[in-house]
């Protein structure tokens, strides 16, 4: 086996300049996968923290509306109360969510504000990077403390923790002043990349006062997270029996935040699988090279397959010849192109601010592909110069 790599690497050497062009197919073929998938994965998993930060886990409780605009289908703390008794339930929390305004020294930005208690850090995922939550009894006091997430704070400070600086914020009739007791970590920023300018700044507030600010009681949603040992699902119809049984209606619904997350993150990596697809065919294109190049070898060889014939080579000698050379172009190609691709893929996420995420399994199949690719599209030369009659071969001018 080894002396035919060394055979191969000779042979490639005489035609160094076609040698490259075809490795480069190979190179372009599996840095493109390495990329797409790279780029795909790190966005994948940039999305799903964002979910994360959304609330995106365990279930989350409401009352059905008639229309968007309907004010009524509020929850109470009577509802919370009976939500916190189903079994299955660690934990609940009320949440209220209004569109409004925020102000920053001056500037001012869409906001989506989230009134929630003092357990959001642990029921929404929520990463402090400075500053902390409120507390339980600032949310009984309804105080005007607020969080805002990190990118807020850097487009108007350019820094990010700035706790302790006053925000303003509109929920209802009029703008009220906050003060900044801590700074989120933004979940994606990705989607702040690209829809940064549109995209709303998030702000957390005790829910006590937001209902406070939007002069009406209630909650427009109860988030539910569960026991480690019990089926959310179950927990979720527990709950939506419990409600409307206390309540004497069918109006409650839940919706299992964990599988809409997983259904997205199925989505995105069908996506990634599909796009990686198309960077395939580029391998499969440059397999239609190898080919070629080899056809155009035995031509200018076959004088020398048949004086190696003449004097004893089998036809597994001289098939082996080929087929090495063919994996030989394949093998450098795929090397190259890992180290291409990973390269690239690592410069373009940290120019985006994605985390890098490049599995071992994309390498992996990316290098078999091409190597199988390889393979697969010397045979035919390979079985060609191997069945040359040697007569005709040493004929050949």
């Amino acid at each position: 086996m080894h002396e035919f790599f060394i055979c191969a690497w000779r042979n490639l050497g005489r035609k160094k300049f076609r040698s490259i062009i075809t490795i480069s197919g190979i190179v372009i073929g599996v840095a493109s996968v390495i990329i797409i998938s790279a780029i795909g994965n790190s966005a994948k998993n940039s999305v799903t923290a964002q979910l994360d930060n959304l609330g995106i886990n365990g279930i989350n409780i409401s009352q059905q509306k008639e229309n968007m605009y309907d004010t009524n289908a509020m929850l109470s703390d009577e509802d919370l109360k009976i939500c916190k008794k189903i079994k299955g339930v660690k934990n609940a929390m009320p949440l209220i969510m209004q569109a409004g305004n925020a102000v920053l020294r001056g500037q001012q930005k869409n906001a989506l504000l989230w009134g929630v208690d003092s357990s959001a850090e642990d029921m929404i995922s929520l990463k402090i990077s400075y500053g902390k939550m409120f507390s339980k009894s600032q949310v009984e006091s309804h105080a005007k403390v607020c969080l805002i997430d990190d990118t807020f704070a850097r487009e108007i400070y350019k820094r990010p923790n700035i706790t302790g600086k006053e925000v303003s914020l509109f929920l209802g009739n009029e703008y009220e002043t906050f003060k900044i007791c801590g700074i989120v970590e933004s979940g994606s920023s990705l989607l702040y990349n690209f829809v940064g300018e549109y995209m709303p700044t998030f702000v957390y507030l005790p829910y006590t006062t937001a209902e406070d600010l939007r002069l009406r009681d209630g909650y427009d949603q109860i988030m539910i997270k569960g026991t480690d040992n019990e089926d959310i699902e179950n927990t979720g119809n527990s709950i939506v029996t419990a409600l409307s049984n206390f309540h004497g209606g069918n109006t409650y619904t839940f919706s299992n935040m964990l599988k809409q997350k997983e259904h997205m993150s199925n989505i995105l990596s069908i996506l990634t699988l599909v796009v990686s697809a198309f960077g395939g065919i580029s391998i499969i294109v440059a397999g239609l090279g190898i080919m070629t190049v080899l056809l155009f070898s035995i031509n200018e060889r076959t004088k020398e397959i048949g004086i190696k014939k003449a004097i004893g080579a089998k036809k597994i000698y001289i098939l082996f010849e080929f087929l090495f050379e063919a994996l030989s172009i394949s093998i450098i190609g795929a090397v190259i192109g890992v180290l291409l691709g990973s390269t690239i893929s690592l410069i373009i996420s940290k120019a985006i601010n994605l985390k890098f995420c490049l599995k071992a399994s994309s390498i992996i199949y990316s290098i078999i592909f091409a190597l199988l690719t390889g393979v697969v599209f010397g045979v035919y030369p390979a079985y060609k110069a191997a069945n040359l009659k040697p007569v005709d071969a040493l004929r050949h001018e």
